[in-house]
């Protein structure tokens, strides 16, 4: 039998910076917690375990430690753990006490998953703990969790930011450290979704395949750089940019039938008109193009009709969809 925590005031000075069981970068805000504990104390106290002489690991509350410590607080009252508990019971203490508290980041969520299967087997990991996490009970999540976890400092940082999803952190996982940290640059820079991370580390990596040469060679080209050197610039609008430069060498005749179509819309008035929208067969391929029209009544409508009938005749609007 496991002895109970006992709840006494510890000295602050007997933690020891490097002496922590769970504690996981990066180091927070901790502007409002200090607020807190300054207005109305310390509610909910650490859990520590004892070491040698009268020194504690912390298993809990880390955060709330750091922020009394910035107070200058000498003292607080904690649970404390015999020096014997074993390292499993203080895993299960830290993860319920943040599941209710706080919840857990991407990386929390990925180094925590690691720490558990050195002590439950990957199925009761995946059922009982995973939902612990706030995450559906699934080997795919597992497996990318695990991915995460791997990956070099930067990048594990920009997870826990939410600026790297979970596929994509897979998909980095198979490559070498190199070739991650020249993508990491560029994830760091250029916001993007989750679907465009992946697209652009598969056009990446389809890229590299083709040309034999690493994606950090390709990703220290120039006309790559170019957008992490700028420092003035709509962040979204390098983004699409960078997009469309990997687009135009992944799929050069692609690209040249998205932009060739772009320009007739452009001259025919298409291009952002407020009632009619055509486009192109999905990837250039296939024979039907799209068109949308939108009307108010009848009339508008005859007039669109009229319009339609127009550009079925220009020259340029033949050329158009015939690309």
């Amino acid at each position: 039998m496991i002895a109970a925590a006992s709840c006494r005031e510890i000295s602050l000075n007997a933690l020891d910076q490097a002496d922590h069981t769970f504690v996981f970068p990066p180091v927070p805000d901790l502007s409002s917690l200090k607020a807190s504990l300054q207005e109305v104390g310390l509610l909910n106290p650490p859990w520590v375990r004892a070491v040698d002489g009268d020194r504690f690991q912390v298993v809990t509350g880390w955060k709330r430690l750091l922020a009394a410590v910035r107070l200058g607080w000498e003292e607080v009252t904690a649970r404390v753990l015999p020096a014997d508990t074993p390292e499993a019971r203080c895993l299960l203490i830290h993860l319920h006490d943040n599941a209710l508290s706080r919840g857990f980041n991407p990386l929390e969520q990925a180094l925590l998953v690691v720490r558990l299967q050195q002590h439950w087997d990957r199925q009761t990991v995946i059922q009982k703990f995973l939902p612990c996490l706030g995450l559906a009970p699934s080997l795919t999540l597992l497996e990318r969790l695990l991915a995460l976890a791997v990956l070099e400092e930067p990048l594990q940082l920009l997870a826990a930011r939410g600026r790297l999803s979970l596929p994509a952190a897979q998909m980095l996982a198979s490559w070498g450290p190199r070739d991650r940290g020249a993508v990491a640059a560029f994830l760091e820079e250029l916001p993007l979704s989750q679907s465009k991370q992946e697209e652009f580390l598969q056009g990446l990596d389809l890229l590299a395949r083709r040309e034999g040469a690493p994606p950090a060679e390709i990703l220290s080209r120039e006309e790559f750089r170019q957008y992490l050197r700028a420092e003035a610039g709509n962040l979204q609008a390098k983004a699409a940019a960078v997009r469309l430069l990997l687009q135009k060498l992944v799929s050069p005749r692609f690209s040249a039938a998205q932009q060739g179509f772009q320009t007739g819309l452009q001259r025919l008035g298409l291009r952002h008109h407020p009632r009619l929208r055509l486009q192109p067969p999905p990837a250039f391929e296939g024979p039907d193009f799209h068109l949308e029209v939108k009307f108010r009544d009848a009339a508008e409508l005859q007039k669109l009709l009229e319009e339609l009938g127009r550009l079925a005749r220009d020259q340029e609007f033949s050329d158009l969809t015939s690309i």
